[in-house]
């Protein structure tokens, strides 16, 4: 529709003002002889369509067409492809992919109609997302639904990123309902769906299936749980729970199956578990006593009943690394007076140490009451693998008992000195037998008496955080409690110390000294320096309230961290007694997951040799081996390995060179598991998809039956109307050079009639 508007200059009042105010020049004639009244009118006539244009250009005019028109869309539609919809519990025991397929086709007329108005894609999703084609109202889906993973989450986002440039009318889900996915492709189906509804795109979800799956029984493993490391004649436990659906009343064996060195599996303990009705998770754990060091399988396994459907996820297994012998510690704890007590610091270090049983841990009291005592047939005797020495003054013992203490440290053993009030040089360790043991240098100037208060040029006042060190991308395993970021969260998230050991980084007494643990403060300050001595290791732990983690929730940390820092010291570490090391962060892994590992060498003394040359293959279940390439980090390499879609035991193989050659080798395995995430669980989940649509619901969004279908998509075809808009085209008039023509030629006309009768 086309019509004139105006848009006078000031408004119609100065408009009609301008008219007013001009209308009497009309009468002004010339002041010379009297004219012809044909010249006369000629004039009036000329200046009146000359004011009469030029009130026409103070109007403005435009001309004005209106124009309605619709705007583009695009209706998603996302059927769902994985495995899961192949149970066959729809309407009349049809698979679920049949029951989907037909639903869709009874809407063809519909989706053809809406075709007309908006643009129709589909996306065919289950792991990863593939474009459907669509013509006719008809989606061309695969013949049959083969997808591994059901990621709910990941395809809505790989959708909205592929049509970020479109308007989304809406979004039509049809699935089963049951997310079931593995890393990367495991993003929460409720991140992506909230951004829906921030846009005000409506969610429409159809499920397919039943949420239970009435008389199919099933017996699986679902968890397992051990140590990677264990030492040789100490009991090792394996921990998981049976989940049980169906077979009440019924009992069944678990057992415990341990490698042997000629690498068959064989049963070492077994236990029955009974299932009774309305119970479904039955804990079990069985043990294991391993009598040779080397790394073995171990799997928990629950036995298949006959006709079981799923029968792949009934055992679970890991690898386990023996190492030889177990760890004995000697505990010296001083008092921080003459004839006192030792703090509360020992107490829970010992309770610590003592939750593992492959530690065995000797404890003794210094109270001073007998000066330098002698401990040398004791430390002869006893042969202790680690030495904690924890607030004890020099004069605890005797000086040679301090050299026996060192000698054993320089063949081999670890040693520890902790922070306290007469620890380090404050203790008058400078100049002792242990000063050449420590990785600190200390001056006699820094000794402290037990009559005098802490010095502060000495000790860090709290409260203070111990955080991990990273150097060259690694933490040290005695400060790993978490992967990744995690790791540095979790020390974050720990209750404060008291205070601590001043240490400085000018006092490291070689570049073999490294600090692995500073303070939060703004110095950060180290709190733990590490080195080699000889054959051994020692440490310098500057704090003593760590019981304070025990106490405030945190007693998980406090004994792993404890652990860690025994058998790093009595080199029992997971790469302790081999020069060439890998080291992977877990054993068990999902299928088409992405293996990553950590690989190095050391000389003979320990250290690491950074300039080491590495070979590195990868041996699959199909007796096949891969090379990988090892990425220098640091001191140390890292590997990644992602063909891991077949499942079964691979073996990383290290080989190293320096200086061309060769260093040595070392193997570690690692299991992908065998399990079908969709069929394991086929139950459908149709309250999930009810409480992502429900998310919409500010834009219409709801959880639907597939049956109403077409008459949601007749409701969407309805709504074209809101996706139309009015667009007005303006021609102005006014501006043009036709108008500025006539006004210049009205003007140039009069003046040239003038001129022509002598008028001017």
């Amino acid at each position: 529709m086309t019509g004139l508007s105006f848009n006078p200059v000031g408004g119609y009042w100065l408009v009609m003002a301008a008219g007013g105010a001009l209308a009497p020049l009309l009468a002004l004639g010339p002041r010379q002889r009297k004219q012809p009244l044909k010249r006369r009118a000629a004039l009036v006539a000329l200046r009146m369509l000359t004011l009469a244009l030029l009130l026409l250009a103070m109007l403005r005019p435009a001309l004005e067409t209106r124009i309605t028109r619709k705007l583009p869309g695009t209706l998603i539609v996302m059927p769902d492809v994985s495995r899961s919809m192949q149970v066959a519990d729809s309407v009349g025991n049809k698979p679920r992919y049949d029951a989907m397929a037909q639903a869709l086709s009874a809407s063809k007329d519909q989706l053809a109609k809406l075709a007309k108005t908006w643009d129709v894609h589909g996306y065919a999703f289950s792991r990863d997302v593939e474009p459907l084609t669509f013509s006719e109202g008809r989606f061309e889906l695969p013949s049959a639904p083969q997808g591994p993973q059901t990621a709910i989450g990941a395809a809505l986002e790989d959708v909205l990123a592929r049509e970020a440039q479109q308007r989304i009318v809406a979004v039509v889900l049809l699935s089963d309902g049951a997310q079931r996915a593995f890393a990367p492709r495991d993003a929460p189906p409720q991140t992506a769906v909230r951004r829906l509804a921030s846009d005000g795109i409506p969610l429409y979800t159809f499920s397919f299936g039943q949420p239970s799956l009435g008389q199919q029984s099933d017996l699986r493993m679902s968890d397992l749980l051990t140590n990677d490391a264990v030492f040789a004649e100490t009991p090792t436990t394996v921990e998981g729970v049976v989940t049980a659906a169906g077979y009440a009343n019924q009992q069944f064996k678990v057992q415990l199956l341990w490698e042997t060195a000629d690498g068959k599996m064989e049963a070492v303990d077994t236990r029955t578990i009974s299932i009774t009705q309305g119970k479904r998770r039955y804990p079990v754990q069985l043990s294991h006593t391993p009598r040779v060091p080397g790394e073995y399988k171990v799997t928990l396994q629950v036995e298949s009943p006959e006709g079981e459907l799923v029968a792949s996820n009934n055992a679970q297994s890991t690898f386990v690394s023996v190492l030889k012998g177990g760890v004995k510690v000697l505990y010296l704890a001083g008092a921080p007076r003459v004839g006192g007590a030792p703090g509360l610091e020992p107490r829970f270090v010992r309770a610590a140490l003592a939750t593992h049983a492959d530690l065995h841990v000797e404890y003794e009291a210094i109270n001073y009451r007998t000066p330098e005592l002698d401990y040398r047939n004791r430390l002869r005797e006893d042969k202790f693998d680690v030495f904690l020495i924890g607030d004890v003054d020099v004069n605890g013992l005797s000086t040679q008992s301090w050299k026996e203490m060192a000698r054993a440290v320089e063949r081999g053993a670890g040693l520890a000195m902790l922070g306290g009030f007469h620890s380090f040089g404050p203790g008058g360790f400078a100049d002792s037998p242990l000063e050449s043991v420590l990785p600190i240098n200390m001056s006699r100037t820094d000794r402290q008496s037990f009559n005098e208060p802490p010095r502060p040029d000495m000790h860090l006042p709290g409260p203070l955080k111990m955080l991990p060190e990273v150097r060259s991308g690694q933490v040290h395993p005695i400060m790993r409690l978490a992967d990744g970021e995690a790791n540095e969260a979790l020390w974050r998230s720990l209750p404060p110390l008291d205070g601590a050991n001043r240490f400085d980084r000018l006092q490291l007494k070689s570049a073999a000294a490294q600090v692995w643990a500073i303070s939060d403060q703004a110095d950060r300050a180290p709190l733990l320096v590490l080195s080699a001595y000889g054959d051994g290791r020692s440490a310098a732990l500057a704090v003593d309230s760590t019981w304070h983690w025990q106490m405030e929730g945190f007693g998980e940390v406090h004994r792993r961290f404890w652990r860690q820092l025994v058998l790093w010291l009595a080199k029992k570490d997971e790469t302790a007694g081999e020069r060439v090391w890998v080291r992977l962060d877990q054993r068990r892994f999902q299928q088409g997951s992405r293996v990553d590992f950590t690989l190095g060498a050391d000389d003979p003394q320990g250290n690491p040799m950074p300039a080491a040359d590495y070979t590195v293959e990868v041996e699959t279940p199909a007796g096949t081996s891969e090379s990988v390439k090892a990425a220098r980090r640091g001191a140390d390499a890292v590997g990644s390995f992602e063909a891991t879609a077949a499942p079964g035991d691979y073996r990383v193989v290290v080989s190293a060179r320096h200086n061309g050659e060769s260093v040595g080798t070392a193997a570690a395995r690692f299991s992908v598991t065998d399990q079908d995430v969709e069929l394991d669980q086929p139950a459908a989940e149709p309250m999930l998809l009810a409480s992502l649509a429900r998310q919409t619901a500010d834009s219409g969004g709801a959880g639907l039956a597939p049956e109403e279908l077409p008459d949601l998509l007749e409701r969407l075809e309805q709504r074209a109307e809101e996706f139309e808009e009015e667009v007005v085209e303006t021609v102005t008039l006014w501006d043009r050079w036709p108008m500025l023509l006539a006004f210049v030629g009205l003007l140039s006309t009069e003046w040239f009639l003038r001129k022509r009768w002598g008028l001017v």
